[in-house]
């Protein structure tokens, strides 16, 4: 009996496997698991610092206010700074040309009228740039660059308006253009009052030169120390090189410097004085041609995107021609100057063809100590007694002359900033005081 059924046993057993064989294929070519979606990674940024806004680069060096025959002005940008914030609720109208030969004299002359409040710039700015800072209503920005700005309030009581200039020294242009002011009782209180208590100023005139102006009296500032902070170089490579992965690095031990490179770039880095100069080679054969408004953003833009500025760093000198902007280091307001031996206290951009082109700057940032002490600077006029004392410089030849500070070495992780004057001849800004290093007078970088 069981023999007669074998075989029927058999093909029910193989119909079952076979069957149980294809639900199992089937079943794995059609499962689709419950995975949880997983979100797309985002690129980190790395920064070297702090991002910040192009109305933190460009700032007045110099406020100077003339009313009723008294001069008062500041070099500290604080004490500025409620006239800059009223100026965000101004609008400017109608800027007209005045005069394309506007020259020293005239300037002076412009600033010294009553009720007026001037503005110093280290290099021209163009308008569309200041926008940020003063806008323009209903209408394009001006196609105008300047570096002193005039305000006059003296027809404000009868006209609720402003008149302000804008000057360019250098290529002595003049335009004007009138502003509204909305509530003349605050401007009164944050602008004109608040320039009461400033501190009071001398103007040294001088035949077909421009004015001087400096503080009337001695006044004091602190000497203090700082510790050097070296940024890791491994970030400005990743944040220069466009694949950090193929970059080729060498050491030179006889001076201490390093070099960084890829197949267009070349990075050198010089540890003794904690400076970096990078060149892409692709992009310096070639100098896009670029309004000054965007060769300012461009730059402003670059070091921006990888947090470049390690302190407080402002915009200080262009050099239209060949492309190059300079930003310079401040510390309380102040500029700092260095001796190029020991470093550099500059950011210094040269833009190429759609991109960088060749960046030098200092890798390190300051970190105040407690060791300081206060020192007495020599009022203006004493200033100017020493100036036509000197034989290496022609008085004419001065253009501008500041309170600063000098930074020197104090061991290998330390700097000295001692509060020193700098005068302005011929493109060069050198220190009264002549500071000297190994009996020469020093080179500032």
């Amino acid at each position: 009996m069981g023999l007669k059924y074998i075989e029927q046993i058999k093909s029910v057993v193989l119909f079952v496997l076979v069957f149980l064989s294809i639900t199992l294929t089937f079943s794995i070519w059609t499962y689709k698991p419950n995975y949880e979606t997983i979100e797309k990674t985002k690129a980190v940024e790395m920064l070297i610092d702090k991002k910040t806004h192009i109305t933190d680069i460009i700032k007045p060096y110099r406020m100077i206010f003339h009313e009723n025959g008294v001069w008062r002005g500041t070099e500290r940008f604080g004490e500025m700074k409620s006239t800059m914030e009223q100026m965000q609720n101004w609008r400017v109208t109608n800027p007209t040309l005045v005069s394309n030969n506007f020259n020293d004299t005239k300037m002076d002359q412009l600033v010294a009228e009553d009720k007026r409040c001037t503005l110093f710039f280290s290099a021209e700015i163009p308008y569309s740039i200041f926008q940020n800072i003063l806008p323009t209503t209903g209408e394009k920005a001006p196609n105008i660059s300047f570096n002193k700005m005039i305000i006059s309030w003296n027809q404000l009581a009868s006209s609720d308006e402003l008149t302000v200039f804008f000057a360019n020294t250098k290529k002595k242009q003049l335009y004007k253009a009138e502003i509204h002011v909305k509530n003349k009782s605050m401007f009164e209180k944050k602008v004109v009052n608040s320039s009461h208590s400033l501190e009071n100023y001398a103007v040294f005139t001088r035949d077909k030169d421009s004015a001087l102006y400096l503080p009337a009296k001695k006044s004091k500032m602190i000497q203090s120390a700082y510790i050097i902070n070296n940024v890791s170089i491994d970030r400005f490579t990743n944040a220069l090189f466009n694949n950090p992965k193929i970059v080729k690095n060498s050491i030179n031990d006889a001076n201490a410097k390093e070099n960084y490179s890829d197949d267009v770039s070349m990075m050198t880095v010089d540890n003794n004085k904690r400076v970096l100069d990078f060149v892409n080679t692709a992009a310096s054969d070639n100098h896009e041609v670029l309004e000054k408004s965007k060769l300012i953003l461009s730059t402003f833009d670059f070091i921006n995107e990888h947090g470049g500025w390690t302190g407080d760093f402002r915009y200080e000198s262009l050099d239209y021609k060949n492309n190059r902007i300079n930003y310079q280091l401040y510390v309380e307001d102040y500029p700092v100057y260095a001796d190029s031996l020991d470093t550099s206290t500059q950011i210094v951009t040269v833009w190429g063809d759609n991109r960088i082109a060749r960046y030098t700057r200092p890798f390190y940032k300051l970190v105040p100590s407690l060791e300081s002490s206060s020192l007495s600077m020599m009022s203006g006029q004493e200033v100017i007694n020493n100036l036509m004392k000197l034989k290496t410089v022609n008085f004419k030849d001065i253009e501008e002359i500041r309170l600063g500070y000098f930074l020197t070495k104090n061991g290998q992780n330390a700097f000295i900033f001692k509060p020193t004057w700098f005068y302005l001849a011929n493109g060069k800004w050198s220190p009264l005081s002549s500071p000297t290093v190994g009996g020469g007078q020093v080179g500032l970088e």
